[in-house]
């Protein structure tokens, strides 16, 4: 797993992803557990893990604009879910 090392930010290698959810409420739910994991005892030297557990920033709760990359689209879950566009409990 890369680290950050005391790079400049312009050198770091960020890692890519989206994460898609079907319903504004499973976003809600996902950036609480990751504000949660955010002011946790979490090692966040290392990028991937310090990206994830700043996902529960948005614009109104970081006062300037930030990027989230959780999406809410129904049809595009259910497309990667075969189809099935339900929670699974």
């Amino acid at each position: 797993m890369r680290k950050y090392e005391d790079k400049p930010v312009e050198e770091i290698q960020f890692v890519r992803y989206k994460i898609v959810v079907p319903t504004e409420e499973d976003k809600l739910e996902l950036e609480e557990a990751f504000e949660h994991l955010h002011y946790s005892d979490c090692d966040t030297e290392y990028v991937a893990v310090n990206q994830l557990i700043h996902e529960y920033l948005t614009e109104e709760r970081a006062g300037y604009p930030v990027k989230n990359n959780i999406i809410v689209n129904p049809h595009v879950y259910a497309q990667l879910n075969g189809g099935k566009a339900t929670r699974l409990h």
